[in-house]
């Protein structure tokens, strides 16, 4: 059994840029849920001729605000799939090393 250090590396650091591409991605979408609820809103008040209470409950039930929801759990999901591949990939990091140590003992023992 070998420990390939860059490898792991390379693992561990492709799996952490995925973590981060798909975290600032939800973030973004996250960041963008009042703005598209407010353009939503503008939008109904001008063309329905509707308080601020009415406009605004009937973007919550528009299907733009609905579409933006389900972007941003899709793109929680995926971030927290990626921080889970990430940290499965740094314990796996760290029990090949804490096999190679084994090893080591195991050697200096016989």
């Amino acid at each position: 059994m070998s420990l390939d250090a860059d490898h792991i590396y390379a693992a561990v650091s492709q799996c952490g840029a995925e973590w981060s591409d798909l975290k600032a991605t939800y973030e973004m979408l996250d960041d963008l849920t009042k703005t598209v609820l407010a353009e939503l809103t503008i939008d109904i008040k001008a063309g329905h001729k509707c308080s601020n209470a009415e406009a605004e409950a009937r973007a919550y039930a528009h299907e733009r605000y609905k579409d933006h929801l389900s972007k941003l759990a899709t793109a929680r999901r995926d971030w927290l799939r990626a921080e889970v591949k990430y940290k499965s990939a740094v314990m796996l990091a760290d029990l090949r090393r804490s096999e190679e140590s084994t090893e080591r003992a195991k050697m200096t023992l016989r």
